[in-house]
């Protein structure tokens, strides 16, 4: 790895929130960087699965902080519901998570928007480098061909 992708890749924890698909994709492919899928299930049926990504629902995910689900993120949950194998699973990656505090974390949901929000969670909790892949898996989608 060259000094400059070094520097791109161990960012300080005021680093932006948000990074470009390509900077995203460049950094995940390098091992320099964790590409973490917020996606729902459905989701991923719906726009497939991406490669070596790492996959926690963010509603599982703030559920799990403790965090108040509006009603429309419960209805989807509720519609979803996650069975003990998921249950299972999500508690796995976020054991993973634990492992990689000052990693590059790149969350990405269908559009940035929960991504983004999932990255100040993120942060909130001591995870400095989380950021949010800027325009999500439409712009990682177009950036991929």
């Amino acid at each position: 790895m060259t000094q400059t992708s070094e520097a791109q890749a161990v960012a300080p924890a005021d680093a932006p929130i948000e990074r470009g698909a390509s900077e995203a994709l460049t950094l995940a492919r390098q091992g320099a960087a964790c590409l973490i899928d917020i996606r729902q299930p459905f989701e991923l049926e719906m726009k497939g699965t991406l490669p070596d990504a790492l996959h926690v629902p963010f509603f599982h995910f703030k559920q799990h902080l403790g965090l108040r689900l509006d009603e429309e993120e419960q209805e989807i949950l509720d519609a979803d519901a996650p069975g003990e194998r998921d249950q299972h699973a999500f508690i796995a990656n976020i054991e993973q998570l634990e492992q990689r505090r000052d990693f590059p974390l790149l969350l990405v949901c269908n559009s940035g928007r929960r991504s983004l929000i999932a990255a100040h969670l993120l942060r909130g909790i001591g995870y400095p480098q989380a950021c949010s892949v800027r325009g999500g898996m439409h712009a990682l989608l177009h950036e991929m061909g």
